[in-house]
């Protein structure tokens, strides 16, 4: 690291949906195991047909309605598997004519602090690095979540002028162990 990071942000909609997918991760990660145990009769059966296949008895494969109700906990997997992503485009639908996306954020990231600049109200805000509570790397961005402010950052991958976000995740990282 040098002495510091900068990074100029472009808030965007994939920037609103990457806050809210690192904000609902343990609702994710509920609906993607509840999805899989939903879809295991259906691969439970899968399997045993080509098993049965494969030996030359798959001619004589018969199909029953306990198979339509394995198709439909399948089907049922797969909605649940996609309703967190649904769930946060609605969101983002419904909320779009209150969404600011002509924001320019500037961050400045110093080895003791945080320094924000935002075009929307022109003002400075220092955030300490001790009321960082979690970073999450989602694609092109990093989201910093701050509890004692109950406030979400939102950092464009992309936009490091000074410094990478690789170098700056691995800094940011290291202040929320000590």
């Amino acid at each position: 690291m040098k002495d510091y990071f900068e990074n100029t942000t472009q808030i965007t909609e994939d920037g609103y949906a990457a806050i809210l997918r690192s904000k609902r991760k343990r609702q994710r990660l509920v609906c993607r195991c509840f999805s899989l145990v939903l879809s295991a009769p259906f691969l439970g059966r899968l399997i045993y047909i080509l098993v049965l296949w494969i030996s030359g008895v798959g001619d004589h494969v018969q199909f029953h309605v306990s198979d339509l109700l394995v198709v439909l906990s399948l089907l049922c997997a797969i909605w649940i598997w996609r309703y967190p992503d649904m769930q946060i485009r609605e969101y983002i639908h419904h909320k779009r004519a209150k969404l600011d996306l002509d924001v320019v954020n500037h961050y400045t990231f110093f080895p003791d602090h945080l320094q924000m600049m935002t075009t929307s109200s022109s003002e400075r805000f220092d955030l300490n690095y001790h009321s960082l509570t979690w970073v999450h790397s989602s694609g092109n961005w990093l989201v910093l979540y701050f509890a004692q402010q109950n406030f979400t950052m939102l950092v464009d991958r992309a936009g490091f002028t000074r410094g990478t976000a690789d170098a700056c995740l691995a800094f940011l990282r290291s202040k929320l162990a000590s």
